[in-house]
């Protein structure tokens, strides 16, 4: 299954873009189980707001709510579940997706992967970039009971000026990526996604900053939240900090500070870089340079105050960080395509290696440093892997994000960004019936997440 990697790196005199139809599949035989009223006895709820697992309590679902927590006596009708000894967490969202993708593989492979998300206890996605007619077809059939899936909140596809950076992608998906090189194409195209369901869009990399924020104003009277990726990993005509104070609330990818937070002798340098007209060669020659320094061409200063800035926006950064696991070898092999040979020069090779390792450490460095500062972090895996979610989770735990942060994260968080807090991302009285039921605590391990018992998807329980 194909995952796409939107990080991008430039070696040596080689700029390098780096790529980290529905189908009529049929439902799985294996639906989930009918019960209007399901009693969860003597479960642990994980509270988002403290942080903490609330002592053993019963919990009643009644058609397709919570009805009521405490110690129930009786429930007339209900299903009874012994929770006795596990743990209940909120319905996970995955912040970001492209599940456009699934449809390209053909057979039953796009309902066994939407249900394996499900059954992996993601019952919300946000999907950020892929063609809006698959992905507001595919939402429909998922609210119609006709595929089982996660409920999904899209974007449609991505946007971007001039030469479209993912314009391949639309040879597979007509529609992936969208260029707007105009005012008149964001009056247009914005409302267009508007209403066919779209409740965000997707802004990318190289966008006049005079248009970006007409965008802005155009999504806000559209009621389209933002999420954006400021696309390489330096030279962005919309860095994070200006997408900021725009009013972006949403930033993708945790390469995304990295030339906001360069030391002063290297912004300097890199800012004068930036836009149309920069010489490409100084800029892969400046690229060179900070690799070479990796964690050392940051500014902690720099890196505290756009923290500060974050918290202050109330916005969230979505890392990916999963995305880093492969990223030297998926850049090999792109450079081998780019350069048509099946072996890359021992130079070229090195500046590869260089870089992707700037790449990981800078991103690693700031995902700890925000975890120390409680800046907000989404979970999000930039790819269609049931399997996916909980890496990325694990990854997080790896580079000092708190279990309770995570879980925050994949709960509450996306719940609170979207608007849609009041029925999704936490257990309480009259939340929809979203619910998984873990063996283990995920506070001692969020890799205990994977020792899911019981999913319960609308208030009622899916099968394995």
């Amino acid at each position: 299954m194909k995952q796409i990697q939107r990080l991008l790196i430039i070696p040596l005199l080689l700029a390098v873009f780096l790529a980290v139809g529905d189908t009529n599949a049929a439902q799985s035989k294996q639906t989930p189980k009918m019960a209007d009223r399901i009693l969860l006895i003597n479960i642990q709820i994980f509270n988002v707001n403290t942080g903490a697992m609330k002592p053993p309590q019963d919990i009643l679902i009644d058609k397709g709510r919570i009805a009521e927590i405490g110690h129930i006596n009786s429930a007339k009708n209900a299903e009874s579940i012994d929770c006795t000894g596990m743990y209940a967490i909120p319905g996970l969202f995955d912040c970001h997706t492209h599940l456009a993708e699934l449809t390209t593989t053909g057979g039953d492979s796009l309902q066994i992967q939407l249900r394996g998300f499900v059954t992996h206890g993601v019952l919300q996605v946000r999907d950020v970039g892929g063609p809006i007619d698959i992905l507001s077809k595919m939402s429909r059939r998922i609210a119609g009971g006709e595929l089982i899936g996660p409920e999904m909140f899209y974007t449609g596809p991505m946007l971007e000026s001039g030469k479209l950076t993912w314009g391949d992608r639309n040879k597979e998906l007509p529609g992936f990526t969208v260029a707007i090189d105009s005012a008149r194409d964001v009056d247009s195209l914005l409302p267009a996604l508007a209403r066919q369901g779209a409740c965000m869009i997707k802004t990318f990399n190289n966008i006049d900053r005079q248009l970006y924020r007409h965008l802005v104003e155009v999504a806000q009277r559209c009621s389209l939240k933002i999420v954006h990726d400021p696309g390489e990993p330096l030279f962005n005509w919309v860095p994070m900090d200006v997408a900021l104070d725009m009013g972006v609330t949403s930033i993708e990818h945790v390469k995304a500070p990295w030339p906001v937070v360069l030391k002063d002798s290297l912004r300097e340098k890199h800012d004068k870089l930036i836009g149309p007209d920069a010489n490409p060669m100084a800029r892969m020659s400046l690229m060179v340079e900070i690799a070479r320094l990796g964690i050392e061409s940051v500014s902690l200063e720099r890196l505290r105050e756009l923290g500060r800035k974050m918290k202050e926006k109330g916005a969230y950064l979505c890392p990916t960080l999963n995305v880093l696991s492969n990223l030297d070898d998926v850049a090999i092999e792109q450079v081998k395509a780019q350069m048509g040979v099946d072996t890359i020069p021992p130079p070229v090779l090195e500046m590869i290696r260089m870089q992707t390792k700037a790449m990981g450490d800078v991103s690693r460095l700031f995902v700890r440093e925000f975890a120390k500062d409680s800046v907000a972090m989404l979970v999000g895996q930039d790819g269609a892997d049931p399997t996916a979610t909980l890496s990325e989770m694990k990854t997080l735990q790896e580079n000092g994000v708190t279990q309770a942060e995570i879980l925050r994260g994949a709960t509450i968080y996306p719940a609170k960004w979207l608007g849609v807090d009041g029925r999704l991302g936490s257990i309480a009285v009259g939340k929809q019936a979203n619910l998984v039921i873990v063996r283990k605590d995920p506070l001692a391990d969020i890799g205990n997440l994977d020792s899911i018992s019981v999913v319960v998807q609308n208030g009622r329980v899916v099968g394995d």
